[in-house]
């Protein structure tokens, strides 16, 4: 009996010790601002239905956020069109996903207690097929569990052509940002 006992406390241990964490696409967006050569123009664009999913063990989180890069616009159809068939080959490469790997959370860190102020990540971000490491920031609010992930990306180092037109140039550094108005325990 003490043995059942102790067992059934193991498993019952090991069940809290990984807790899952996914999001609903409806509540995910990415944001980016690319900046001009010269800099006075700054082109800003959104996509939506960013999705995570993160598994939280011993206080160390691993998961990704994926989303369709066909939902990406920047309130012009022409560039918009530009970005997604000369630049991003949509057709060929429909998702980005930013995988982060071993995010270490305060000892302090629980499902009640979810507040995280920018946490210094390392992930990997796949984007027009290609893969490179990011390094960026986490944050998670207290409220519903919402979040963000702010990083920046090179786009020649995923083999993207920099856009030009009429003598401007968009800079090869473009910041991104992908937040989730809440996180829910998903089943495991």
């Amino acid at each position: 009996m003490k043995s059942l006992f102790l067992s059934l406390c193991f498993f019952s241990l090991a069940a809290q010790a990984e807790l899952s964490l996914k999001t609903n696409p409806q509540q995910g967006k990415v944001e980016f601002e690319a900046i001009g050569k010269p800099s006075m123009l700054k082109i800003k664009g959104e996509g939506e239905g960013a999705v995570a999913d993160f598994k939280v063990t011993a206080q160390t989180v691993n998961g990704e956020i994926h989303f369709d890069v066909n939902t990406l616009k920047t309130g012009i159809e022409l560039r918009d069109e530009h970005m997604k068939t000369k630049y991003l080959h949509v057709k060929d490469h429909p998702r980005a996903i930013l995988r982060i790997k071993d995010l270490k959370l305060p000892d302090t860190w629980s499902i009640k207690n979810a507040a995280l102020k920018e946490q210094t990540f390392k992930g990997v971000m796949t984007l027009h097929g290609q893969q490179k490491e990011v390094t960026g920031t986490f944050t998670i609010g207290s409220n519903k569990l919402d979040g963000t992930a702010e990083f920046e990306i090179k786009l020649s180092d995923f083999k993207v052509d920099i856009p030009q037109y009429l003598g401007v140039k968009v800079a090869d550094i473009v910041k991104v940002k992908v937040s989730f108005n809440e996180m829910t325990e998903s089943p495991k």
